[in-house]
Order: C-alpha cells, then sequence, then structure tokens
C-alpha cells in the first residue's frame, strides 16, 4: 500500500498560489520516484437547478473547474498535471478520489483562496488531517513554487501502534528518494535528575528506537537517532531546522513518551516551516 514506484500522487487544487506550491512539491516528488501527479479539483453547486437542466449545467461546472485549475497549474510553471474534477464537499471528494486513485499520497496547501467554489484548504487541510487513512502532506504556505530538493526527511517516533506503520512509510519512501532521515526519539527524564539518569535515558531511548528501525537497514536508508528532552513540537521543529530537514514525518496520534501525538500534529500543521507528512493509525476511527 505505501509503495512509490508507478504510484500516483493525489494533489487538492483550488486555483490560487498556495494550492500550487503544494502541486510543485507533488512534482517535485513525483519526479524523483516514477510516480505520477493528478490534481483534484472540487466543484459545488451554489443552486440547486430543476431536474432537466441538471446534466447540462454539471458538465459545465465540471469543464470550468477543469479550465480554471488547469490554467492556475500553467500560469505557476507546473506541466504534465492531469486535473481531474470532483463534486463536493471537499474533503469527501479528496478522500473518495485518492481511494479510487489507490493514491499513494495525499497532498494540500495549508491555506486556499482560489475561484473554485467550496474549495478553502486552509480548513479543509485539517479536517483531512483527522480523517485521512492515506499519507497526508500538507505542504506550508511558506513554501515556493521551486521547492528545495529534498535531501533529509525527519521523522517523529514514539512507541505506539502508529509508530511502525510511521517508520515503514518512512523508510521506503526514503529509499525511493535515496535521502537519509533523522528519527526523533522524545525522552523525559523526569524533574529530578541524580547523577547519570539522563545518560541512562538517552541510552535507553536510543536502544529502543534502533531497535524499531529494522525497515531502514533492510532498505539501505542512513539514518541518525536523536534524543530531545523537550516537548515534543519544539524537539521536531528544531530538529528540523538543525538538520536541515525538508519534510517531517510524524503520526496522527501516539501514545508513551510522545504523548498526546494529535495534538503534536495540528500544531505542526499550523506553525512547521517544511512540509508535514501525517500517517494514520491502524484501524483509526475517522474523526468526524
Amino acid at each position: 500500500m505505501y509503495g512509490h514506484t508507478d504510484d500516483v500522487i493525489l494533489v487538492g487544487v483550488d486555483g490560487s498560489t498556495d494550492a500550487a506550491i503544494a502541486a510543485a512539491w507533488a512534482l517535485a516528488i513525483a519526479r524523483r520516484s516514477s510516480s505520477a501527479v493528478k490534481a483534484a479539483a472540487v466543484w459545488m453547486e451554489r443552486h440547486r437547478p430543476s431536474a432537466p437542466a441538471i446534466n447540462g449545467l454539471a458538465s459545465e461546472i465540471r469543464t470550468r473547474t477543469v479550465d480554471i485549475a488547469d490554467q492556475s497549474l500553467l500560469d505557476a510553471g507546473l506541466a504534465g498535471i492531469e486535473v481531474i474534477a470532483v463534486r463536493g464537499p471537499v474533503a469527501e471528494a479528496l478522500l473518495d478520489t485518492a481511494d479510487a486513485l489507490d493514491a499513494s499520497m495525499l497532498v494540500v496547501g495549508t491555506r486556499g483562496l482560489g475561484p473554485l467554489s467550496g474549495l478553502l484548504l486552509g480548513s479543509i487541510s485539517r479536517r483531512l488531517l483527522f480523517t485521512s487513512q492515506r499519507p497526508l502532506v500538507v505542504v506550508p504556505r511558506g513554501s515556493t513554487l521551486n521547492p528545495p530538493v529534498l535531501s533529509r526527511v525527519l521523522v517523529g517516533f514514539d512507541c505506539s501502534a502508529v509508530a511502525e506503520r510511521v517508520l515503514s512509510w518512512s523508510a521506503t519512501f526514503c529509499a525511493s528518494l535515496g535521502v537519509p532521515a533523522t528519527i526523533v526519539r522524545c525522552a523525559d527524564p523526569g524533574c529530578e535528575k541524580p547523577p547519570g539518569h539522563v545518560e541512562r535515558i538517552d541510552e535507553w531511548a536510543r536502544a529502543e528506537a534502533e531497535e524499531a528501525l529494522e525497515s531502514f537497514r533492510d532498505l539501505g536508508v542512513d539514518y541518525s537517532v536523536v534524543v530531545a528532552h523537550c516537548d515534543p513540537r519544539v524537539a521536531l521543529i528544531e530538529t528540523a531546522g538543525a538538520t536541515e530537514a525538508d519534510l517531517i514525518v510524524i503520526g496522527r496520534q501516539g501514545e508513551g513518551q510522545f504523548r498526546g501525538l494529535g495534538g503534536t500534529a495540528s500544531y505542526l500543521v499550523r506553525h512547521s516551516p517544511v512540509p508535514l507528512a501525517v500517517i494514520a493509525g491502524p484501524a483509526e476511527a475517522a474523526v468526524p
């Protein structure tokens, strides 16, 4: 399910600059991983027409939607992306399209206010964050139409049920692009720190991480492990800057020392300076 060779990457577009930036990121990844990029532009009826006019109006709106989205991508210098017009509601339409295409990931911008009806990616990206069962990548609005070459991936690791999926996806992704990874393991040594206590916590956390990183070794992915003694939100952003990582990968929900990972993911969607990939846990119930 999480392979990337000959996969389809789906990006949500609405004619806005932020959506084009997300498409640019998806296209850059696709070119390195032998994937195709398809763009989903969602349309919704403002007024319900009479029954005889429904089919003709739907066809007209669908054609106009494709034209607007396609032109916005061409204006941004992005060619080779097939645009698919799908009928809203927006979040559901994007998820259904990703499922229909068996997309390896769904990519959206953090914000968007393009000319297409109903696609306001500021709210949609947050809704998708808690409902997508496929890897979701949110590209921040501070990005550009010329994304930097992805050279390092930062992975947040805890010991929860979702951690195995996060590591598996990250290892496959890094291997497909030939990039190294930095694994961040947060460990709280507690308020009292007797001599040697922090060192023992670090040693335990590193050993625990190494035991879980078999997929990286099997795929020949170069990696390093960082143990941080602070809030995971701070640790991930600071470590991304220090290691010049171009993508942060995190699970949607977590346990253990990375407790409250859902809150961490929500925070990073708003504040991460680099694209954020969010992986759903096994058998999660969708959040309405």
